[in-house]
């Protein structure tokens, strides 16, 4: 049995996102991201990624979904162990709900991941766990409102992305899986669980 992994807000191809993590070109933050992907999943494991992979403007989306999926085609296609790739979609996804043709989108991302939906729930430690793009309503980039509150889970256990926080536990039962919160890389569902818990 393979690895479970999550990771968020990849933001490929978006400038703006690439200059905040230190990157003077896009293709290089671009590079490191999925190499720092692909150092980590082998045949067989799992990866939850919970929304963003891109700014959502319509070339830059299409120019992402392109990269990521041939990045981890062979994975994909391995013949005995394929790689299971699920998304959360996130604000800068026109899969999410949050946009009014996300039903129109939907085909696209599921020709790069096995399934796409707004939240899903898992058993952990006897506890459910929801995994969402979004934390808790109430939280969002320091120094800015609260967005899209309505569509936020407030459970008490969360696994979230979209902060771009510095470090992982952003409240308690709440751990951001984004990659700014993990060196750039993609976190085992193992470590989630115990700063879950903790």
């Amino acid at each position: 049995m393979g690895t479970t992994w999550f990771t968020s807000d990849l933001h490929l191809g978006h400038p703006f996102v690439a200059e905040l993590r230190g990157f003077a070109d896009v293709e290089r933050h671009d590079r490191v991201i999925l190499d720092n992907l692909m150092s980590c999943l082998r045949p067989g494991d799992t990866l939850w990624f919970l929304g963003d992979i891109s700014s959502g403007w319509g070339p830059q989306e299409e120019r992402a979904l392109s990269l990521f999926d041939a990045t981890l085609r062979p994975l994909r296609d391995h013949p005995d162990k394929p790689l299971a790739l699920h998304m959360i979609s996130g604000n800068h996804d026109s899969s999410h709900p949050l946009h009014k043709d996300a039903y129109l989108r939907q085909p696209r991302f599921l020709e790069v991941f096995d399934s796409v939906q707004a939240a899903q729930s898992a058993q952990w430690r006897e506890q459910e766990v929801w995994f969402s793009h979004f934390p808790r309503p109430g939280y969002d980039h320091e120094g800015m409102d609260s967005r899209h509150d309505e569509l936020r889970l407030d459970v008490p256990f969360l696994v979230h992305g979209h902060l771009h926080s510095a470090q992982p536990v952003t409240g308690q039962g709440q751990v951001d899986v984004g990659v700014d919160a993990w060196d750039l890389a993609p976190v085992k569902q193992s470590k989630v669980e115990e700063l879950l818990f903790f």
